[in-house]
């Protein structure tokens, strides 16, 4: 059993492999001027697209059971639910993002500490 890859994980890791796919091409489509929102600049552009292809990397040793990208990718969920939790506090008008924000986050979490996890990342 500590073998399989359990269905919670593979959730988790295409849903960050899809998250990293749209940072790098926002970033790109930013670069080359096919997006152009107000106030993100080329640094924005370029960090995003430094922050997908890590994540995007990330993700692939996420599916091959590695602890670490899993401490990453707590530590990347963590991140958000902080980032929740102050914008609810800094905006209570504005519900229901921050809150399925934090939620997405609690369960991304809870995935990668099921027991089936646990023993697909013990290995």
């Amino acid at each position: 059993m500590a073998g399989q890859r359990p269905g919670g994980v593979v959730l988790i890791a295409v849903l960050a492999w899809i998250g990293a796919a749209a940072q790098i091409i926002s970033g790109i489509l930013v670069l080359t001027r096919v997006l152009s929102p107000n106030g993100v600049g080329t640094e924005a552009a370029w960090i995003a697209i430094v922050v997908g292809l890590v994540s995007f990397v990330v993700t692939f040793f996420l599916f091959s059971g590695s602890n670490v990208a899993r401490i990453l990718v707590t530590i990347s969920f963590v991140l958000s639910l902080l980032t929740a939790i102050f914008a609810l506090a800094a905006n209570p008008a504005n519900l229901v993002a921050p809150i399925i924000s934090g939620l997405v986050a609690l369960v991304g979490i809870a995935l990668l500490y099921t027991k089936r996890a646990n023993e697909f990342f013990r290995h």
